[in-house]
């Protein structure tokens, strides 16, 4: 069995780039492709030591599939419950499809669990951007949720050019940046 200093490395080691991509409609987040959260769990846990239950919550009159997902990890006593979901782009999509939204809704909430366990965490803290490592000459890390909100503080007592700062150290997404100019 594995200590749980142990387990915390190992679960929250960084991801390899190839993970971790832009979000396709909020291009101010990253987003984490689930096998390397499936590829982590088996490498840490062992495969078939970790165990998911899905049960259906609701699928909504434009395609919705809400699901309940519990995480199990016997041997460690690790227990989770998370909900997830996924439309697949709706009844009206031209390639909606229930199997799909189904399946999205389970990743949702795995990946979700697997983010309380530590996996992916530089990406949460917005500490690794999906471009910090793939293109070497755009290695400017993204800023993170307590570093907008420190520069917010410094703003309002009076510090002058911080922003022209911040955006020569790191990227800001507009919601951060809108954060910071109005502060």
């Amino acid at each position: 069995m594995k200590t749980q200093e142990q387990l915390k490395q190992e679960l929250s080691a960084p991801l390899p780039s190839e993970a971790v991509s832009q979000h396709p409609t909020k291009t101010y987040l990253s987003s984490i492709k689930a096998i390397y959260v499936t590829e982590r769990l088996n490498d840490v846990f062992g495969i078939g030591k970790w165990q998911t239950k899905v049960e259906k919550i609701a699928d909504g009159d434009k395609g919705m599939v809400v699901v309940k997902l519990t995480f199990l990890v016997p041997d460690y006593q690790i227990y989770y419950e998370c909900f997830g979901g996924n439309d697949n782009g709706g009844y009206d999509s031209k390639n909606f499809d229930l199997g799909d939204a189904y399946k999205g809704a389970t990743t949702d909430a795995i990946t979700k669990v697997c983010s309380f366990l530590g996996i992916g965490i530089d990406v949460f803290k917005g500490n690794k951007s999906p471009t910090q490592k793939t293109y070497p000459d755009n290695d400017l890390p993204w800023i993170n949720d307590k570093q907008v909100s420190d520069l917010v503080q410094r703003i309002k007592s009076g510090e002058q050019g911080l922003i022209e700062k911040a955006k020569k150290s790191f990227k800001i997404s507009k919601a951060n940046l809108e954060k910071l100019t109005t502060a």
